[in-house]
């Protein structure tokens, strides 16, 4: 799945090929694939693209045309990518949105979505921010260390369910959230209010460094993930502890790493990790 830096990945292949184009066609060959809009589809012909920011694991595109404003919040969901023309050759099955551009880098820009777990919205602005206020908290790239500290200190839950929650983290999954913990020595089910203001600290730090350096490397491009020039991330390499049961710990410990019982994609080292 798409996480926030591969969403980060594309949101910046599209903000320089694609940003301030037209929209000339805008073909839907799902139509359930926008779950909410569908009617205004005809509106965005014609409008400029004029901003283009991440949401979490989400996009917005910002639409105008004769001074109103419209957006398209596009989920990737579990498989979800953009392509341009130039990436899409042994794609077509699964392209379910297709528009041209004019005023732009690239003329084609295709939503390919196999699994079709992601959706597309169109909005109003009071839709959007609704939307938005519903569905997503705050951006960890966005957290100072104190705000940071706090949202942990007043968490109650296991660390690793706290930082999948997308109503108040939004944009880590489970690939990050197993590196960040383990670069953090904190335990997966350790709970943010017994954690010391030291651990805290280490936690905002691997978040930080671990979320930046994915989006210098492209991204993690396990399964299907590709930019939307086709190229592949390449921070998979430099996972330690991701799908990695049964390896010795990369820290050097005597420890094997070990994935928890009660949660197959969840990972650990029993000594770098202790429960607390």
């Amino acid at each position: 799945m798409p996480e926030l830096p591969e969403v980060e990945v594309i949101l910046n292949q599209l903000r320089s090929h694609i940003l301030e184009s037209t929209i000339k066609e805008f073909h839907v060959q799902r139509s359930d694939i926008i779950r909410i809009g569908l009617s205004s589809r005809q509106w965005y012909l014609g409008t400029q693209i004029t901003d283009l920011i991440r949401k979490g694991k989400s996009l917005i595109f910002t639409c105008r045309k004769n001074q109103l404003t419209r957006y398209m919040l596009a989920e990737l969901g579990m498989t979800g990518l953009f392509l341009f023309q130039s990436a899409s050759t042994g794609y077509d099955k699964h392209i379910h949105l297709t528009f041209t551009l004019e005023q732009s880098n690239e003329a084609t820009l295709h939503y390919w979505n196999p699994r079709r777990f992601g959706r597309v919205y169109l909005l109003d602005a009071e839709q959007l921010a609704h939307f938005t206020q519903r569905r997503f908290g705050i951006d960890p790239l966005s957290l100072t260390q104190e705000k940071f500290h706090e949202l942990i200190h007043n968490s109650r839950g296991r660390m690793k369910a706290f930082l999948l929650n997308q109503h108040k983290l939004a944009g880590i999954g489970n690939i990050y959230a197993n590196e960040i913990l383990y670069d953090a020595r904190i335990h997966p089910y350790a709970q943010g209010y017994r954690l010391s203001r030291a651990a805290i600290a280490r936690l905002y730090g691997s978040t930080q460094n671990i979320l930046q350096q994915a989006i210098i490397s492209g991204g993690s491009s396990i399964r299907d993930f590709r930019a939307p020039d086709g190229s592949r991330g390449h921070f998979q390499q430099q996972h330690v502890i991701y799908q990695k049961a049964g390896h010795p710990c990369p820290r050097g410990c005597s420890k094997i790493i070990k994935r928890l019982t009660s949660e197959r994609s969840s990972f650990y080292c029993p000594s770098c990790q202790k429960r607390t």
